[in-house]
């Protein structure tokens, strides 16, 4: 007899998605995170959520141009860092409330502790020394900062994207390592606050995965802000003094040696699984990824499963919670959620950028005949109206039958925008569908219908 049906280790996205989930198909679970602050994760606490209350702030101050054109007439636009932390506070813990709220109606059990394997059905709850077991088991664990093999975090002068969060001043120079989504919406907040902003990228390009366009579209888009970039870089000494932090840059082409009041590390994370005594209930993992099946399970245990940013599926929250559903699914022996899925890749940088389906790259490496069309937002009187009109639409399609294989956006509300693709991909729709219908004018989203014409 077991304590309880389910234990789900970790109450970020994943966990408290699959306890919820679990505990109203009628399953007992008990839930494990560290404490009570810290239900919700990385993204509630100090990921997605507060990030995106901070850039939807900061992109106010940098319309100001733009409102003053407009007839809109205020006196200052500076911002007090107090007021944004409290706000992001109180957004915080509505949000976490409404967590709390699906764990209790599922009557989910929560513990509040450091949890590791014993065997594939107990779980050693370490402060409070003692013992629990279940028929089935999730890790749902998460991922922390990826440490730069050189530089070392330190105080408030080297940073990770959680000490962001508790700055009490904006600093007047900040070199961002990193050109991925954190890198770069980061590096938007701090350039419209008025920081110097400088991104080192160890990769060719920003945002790696991102369509080619699409990099080099925002590229051109950060440089024109005041952003500097060296791509192909490589931070190879440093130096913290009273000044700051002096950093050494190695692009191949050439050193360069500057000092910055702020250094953010930004190039990643890892797996949350260190901890768990994997091993000991000989569970397999790969530099701390979890291996699993296509059930989601591990490989050595079908009772135990893993979900979220503990496998190398991409470490996103809407990945996550889908993968919560497909495990709860599997557990509760109800029809089980493809594993074929796609899902849209955002970034809420200025100017934002979204992605869906299969990308040029994958297109051509798998031989799939294929043409592309593309709208920029200067066709559009929205975009215009909002005072952006930067970016463009770009849609893959296959060449005979004229379905939509995959999109790409850049600029405004792409993050909103790319869910009309994720549902007309889904629903197998072609662009000669699309045609047939009637979009609102003036709207952003007509731009999906204008780029057919």
């Amino acid at each position: 007899m077991y304590d309880f049906d389910v234990i789900v280790i970790g109450a970020g996205p994943a966990g408290y998605e699959v306890a919820s989930h679990l505990g109203k198909g009628g399953k007992s679970v008990c839930i494990i995170e560290k404490s009570e602050s810290t239900v919700g994760g990385t993204c509630l606490n100090e990921g997605c959520v507060p990030a995106k209350n901070f850039l939807e702030t900061s992109a106010y101050i940098k319309k100001e141009e733009y409102f003053k054109s407009c007839g809109v007439n205020h006196t200052s636009s500076s911002l007090d860092m107090m007021t944004l932390k409290s706000s992001t506070h109180c957004l915080i813990e509505d949000l976490k409330v409404g967590v709390f709220g699906k764990l209790k109606k599922a009557k989910v059990t929560i513990e509040y502790d450091i949890a590791s394997f014993v065997d594939n059905h107990t779980i050693k709850l370490e402060n409070q020394n003692k013992q629990i077991t279940a028929q089935d088991i999730v890790i749902a664990s998460g991922s922390s900062h990826r440490d730069h093999p050189l530089l070392k975090l330190q105080d408030e002068t080297i940073i990770s994207s959680r000490e962001v969060f508790t700055l009490t001043e904006i600093p007047q120079s900040i070199l961002i390592i990193g050109g991925g989504a954190i890198g770069c919406e980061f590096a938007s907040f701090f350039n419209a606050l008025g920081s110097t902003v400088h991104i080192s990228e160890f990769a060719p390009r920003l945002v790696a995965n991102e369509d080619d366009d699409v990099s080099r579209t925002l590229k051109r888009e950060f440089e024109k802000k005041g952003i500097s970039i060296d791509l192909n870089a490589n931070v190879t000494d440093y130096t913290v003094s009273e000044n700051g932090v002096e950093v050494t840059v190695d692009t191949g082409k050439k050193q360069e040696t500057q000092t910055y009041e702020k250094v953010l590390v930004s190039i990643g994370r890892v797996p949350n699984t260190s901890g768990l005594n994997l091993v000991g209930a000989n569970i397999e993992q790969d530099r701390g990824y979890i291996e699993v099946n296509e059930n989601l399970q591990t490989t050595n245990h079908d009772n135990v499963y893993a979900i979220g940013d503990v496998l190398k599926t991409p470490a996103l929250a809407h990945v996550a919670y889908y993968e919560a559903k497909r495990v709860a699914q599997h557990i509760l022996g109800k029809e089980t959620f493809s594993e074929d899925y796609i899902f849209p890749s955002v970034t809420f940088c200025t100017p934002q950028i979204a992605s869906i389906g299969k990308s040029e790259k994958v297109l051509k490496e798998s031989d799939i005949k294929f043409k592309n069309k593309k709208l920029f937002f200067k066709t559009n009187a929205k975009a215009k109206i909002k005072g952006d009109d930067s970016g463009f639409i770009k849609v893959l399609y296959d060449e005979e039958t004229s379905l939509i294989l995959g999109a790409s956006i850049i600029g405004n509300d792409a993050t909103e925008l790319i869910h009309q693709f994720l549902i007309a991909i889904n629903a197998k729709l072609g662009l000669n569908d699309l045609e047939k219908m009637i979009f609102a004018h003036p709207t952003l989203s007509e731009s999906s219908l204008d780029l057919i014409h």
